[in-house]
Order: C-alpha cells, then sequence, then structure tokens
C-alpha cells in the first residue's frame, strides 16, 4: 500500500496567496530561521528539525537541522510530505509512533527507519492562513512532553510574527519606491532607469561618477561645483517629494536578492509611464 497524501486545506486558494505575498520562495533565509530549529532540536531531543512552506505542488525549505537540501531548496513534492497533514489543522499533529498511524504508516521515511516518530506544528500567519509546517522528525519511537509541546509552540507563533513583520516590511518598501518613482516620472518624464538610480544615489549621499550625470543636470536636479555634486533646489524639493529623505532612505534598507528583485521590478515601472 502507497502513502496517501493529505487532501487540500478548504481555504487552500487564500492560503496559496498568502504564501505568495510572502515572496520569499526560493531566497536563502537560513541565517534568521536557523535558530528557531536548532532552539527546538535542543529542547527536545528530536534528531532532524525543519521549518518549511508549501505552495501549490511542492514543499520547500525557510531553515534546517539535519535535514537534506538547503534555505531555499524544495524538499519534496507536496503529495509525498508527511507536513501536508499539519496545515490541515490550527493544532499540533503529533505521531510518536508513525508505524501504526494509518496517515503515515506507509511514507517511505517511515518503511526506511528514517522516521519513527513525527510532531508537525502549523506555521500560522496573522490572517490564521497555515503556510507551512515547522517539523520535528526521530529515528526511534519519541513522544513529547506537555511543556515541549507549549514551549515548541511558543517558538513557532514567534517564527510565524517575523514572517509577517518580513512581509509586512516588504510591501511599505515596495509601496514607498513606487510613490518615488510616480514623482521622479512627474519631474523628469523621459528620463532613464539608470538616472532614477542616480538620483537615489545623490539623496542617499553615495559617491556616483561625474561622466553619468549629465541628464540630471540638464534636468536641473543636480550641480558640480569644484568637482563636489550637489542637488539644486529642484533636486531637493523632488528629494522631499519622493520621501527620499537620509533617515527614511535608511529605514527603507532591505537585504538580499529577494529584495533586490523587488526593488528592480519597482524600477522597471519607471519605462512604463
Amino acid at each position: 500500500m502507497n502513502f496517501i497524501p493529505a487532501p487540500m486545506p478548504a481555504n487552500e486558494t487564500r492560503r496559496q496567496e498568502a504564501v505568495e505575498r510572502l515572496k520569499i520562495k526560493g531566497t536563502d533565509q537560513h541565517d534568521v530561521m536557523i535558530v528557531y530549529s536548532e532552539m527546538a532540536q535542543e529542547l527536545t531531543g528530536f534528531t532532524a528539525v525543519a521549518a518549511t512552506l508549501f505552495d501549490a505542488d511542492s514543499q520547500y525549505s525557510l531553515a534546517s537541522c539535519n535535514f537534506p537540501g538547503k534555505s531555499g531548496d524544495i524538499l519534496m513534492d507536496r503529495a509525498q510530505s508527511i507536513c501536508s497533514y499539519t496545515i490541515l489543522s490550527d493544532k499540533p499533529t503529533l505521531i510518536p509512533d508513525t508505524s501504526s498511524d494509518e496517515r503515515t504508516a506507509h511514507h517511505p521515511a517511515v518503511l526506511s527507519g528514517m522516521c519513527k516518530s513525527y510532531a508537525g506544528f502549523p506555521i500560522i500567519n496573522k490572517d490564521n492562513y497555515a503556510l507551512g509546517s515547522f517539523c520535528l522528525v526521530h529515528p526511534e519511537k519519541k513522544a513529547l512532553t506537555e511543556q515541549q509541546i507549549i514551549l515548541v509552540q511558543k517558538l513557532v507563533a514567534r517564527l510565524a510574527h517575523q514572517l509577517d513583520t518580513q512581509s509586512e516590511q516588504r510591501e511599505v518598501t515596495s509601496n514607498k519606491i513606487q510613490e518615488a518613482i510616480n514623482q521622479f516620472s512627474k519631474v523628469a518624464p523621459n528620463a532613464s532607469l539608470d538616472d532614477f538610480k542616480y538620483f537615489i544615489s545623490l539623496c542617499s549621499d553615495k559617491n556616483v561618477s561625474l561622466t553619468l550625470l549629465r541628464n540630471l543636470i540638464d534636468l536641473d536636479l543636480c550641480f558640480i561645483e569644484d568637482t563636489k555634486v550637489s542637488l539644486t533646489q529642484k533636486g531637493r524639493d523632488t528629494q522631499q517629494k519622493m520621501g527620499l529623505q537620509t533617515q527614511i532612505l535608511q529605514k527603507m534598507k532591505v537585504e538580499g536578492d529577494a529584495a533586490d528583485n523587488m526593488v528592480d521590478d519597482m524600477l522597471s515601472k519607471l519605462g512604463e509611464t
């Protein structure tokens, strides 16, 4: 008999949309997420721990201890994952003996002896969608104590809150960049993407090669005096309208490939105006 995958959650379409809004699929979240897996491993004594998300077809890793693959990798097809049962409920899925549970008994990892016990905790966001599973696996039969369950639940709630915070910050940053693009387009409708980037660099007090500033000078947004570049009054007014004062730019700082892709996507809209 083969492993029978879990049915889809009743709110699957909206759940998938919530996962997509995170914008972290395929990105490396190891450094910010590994602490949760390490703490759960220390608290419970389970051999392997992983924080994962589910899209329509796959389960992929945020961070893990003693699981194959690295952060951002697809771990397996969703239909082959025990964790697909975990996202059906807001309560933990606790299976201290996987060989005697009809949901897991015929899974390859159970038959091979790799997963004799399983504990899965749904990662639930602020809108009550189960984004994925925080799962613990052990090669011997093992049950969590009531206190361990409470502690892991607290860890997973903190992880979910961090995902929500990242998503909200990314949305705020995206909105600010879009507004900056709109304001710059009004002042310089024929400017290029490079001109926009150079202007942002000037607003951030970064050095820009003088040979790259010809268009901004022609637009009366900056001037050169004794090899020093300064914003004109029009440039300062534009900076203000764009919300690009230095302290705001510092708050908008984001890191990583996902953030770079998001910024590039926002900047691309400049050429569409």
